[in-house]
């Protein structure tokens, strides 16, 4: 396997290990666990959103 594909796999491999994390959290916090974890997921996005808007006026 190249290190592209070594790159896919370990990025592949912590995606599972977060989303099962994140069920595990929900199953203890309920609903306010969602809304919590929901929007943490929106500003991570607005954050890479903002970084990839940056790079590419250089």
């Amino acid at each position: 396997m190249n290190i592209k594909g070594s790159i896919y796999l370990i990025a592949l491999g912590s995606v599972i290990v977060i989303l099962g994390a994140v069920m595990y959290l929900t199953e203890i916090v309920g609903s306010k666990g969602m809304i919590i974890i929901g929007f943490f997921a929106e500003l991570v996005g607005v954050y890479f959103y903002w970084q990839n808007k940056k790079r590419q006026k250089k």
